[in-house]
C-alpha cells in the first residue's frame, strides 16, 4: 500500500534508509516534502518499506527528487507503486526523475516504465553523472 507521508512516518523513513538517521538535511529534506504532501510512502504489514519525494519545482513539472526502497523488498514492485502514486499525482503532462549513470539498476527499472533519456548533468557527483529521464503522462 501507497499513501502520503504523515509526520509520524519520519522516523519509520530514516530508519530504512543507510545513515539518514543521523543525516539531519535529509530529515529536513523529508520533513519539508510531508508539509507540501509530496513524500510517499510504501508499507508492508504497516511497515514503511519505501518513500519517494515528488515536487513541481524542477520548470513546473513533476520531479521524483528521490526514490528509496529497504533491499529486502526490492523486485517486489515497491518501486513501481512508488511511482504509479507519483504520476497519478502529477500536475503536469511529463514527469521527470534522474539516476546516477552507475545506477544501471535504477536505469533499467525507468526504462521498463517507459522513461526517456532527456539529458545529462555533469559535477554533481565527481566523476558520476546524472542521467535525467522523463515521461509523457497526457
Amino acid at each position: 500500500m501507497v499513501r502520503l507521508a504523515v509526520h509520524s512516518d519520519i522516523n519509520r523513513i530514516l530508519r530504512i534508509g543507510s545513515s539518514a538517521e543521523s543525516d539531519e538535511s535529509k530529515r529536513g529534506l523529508i520533513e519539508r516534502a510531508i508539509d507540501r504532501g509530496g513524500c510517499l510512502v510504501a508499507l508492508d504489514d504497516e511497515i514503511v518499506v519505501g518513500y519517494a519525494i515528488m515536487n513541481h519545482d524542477f520548470f513546473d513539472r513533476g520531479f521524483v527528487s528521490l526514490i528509496y526502497v529497504e533491499p529486502a523488498h526490492r523486485r517486489r514492485k515497491v518501486g513501481s507503486s512508488l511511482f504509479d502514486e507519483c504520476e497519478s499525482q502529477c500536475k503536469s503532462d511529463r514527469i521527470f526523475t534522474s539516476a546516477n549513470k552507475s545506477n544501471l539498476p535504477m536505469q533499467g527499472f525507468l526504462v521498463s516504465r517507459e522513461y526517456v533519456l532527456s539529458g545529462t548533468v555533469q559535477n554533481l557527483d565527481d566523476g558520476d553523472p546524472e542521467l535525467f529521464y522523463s515521461k509523457e503522462l497526457r
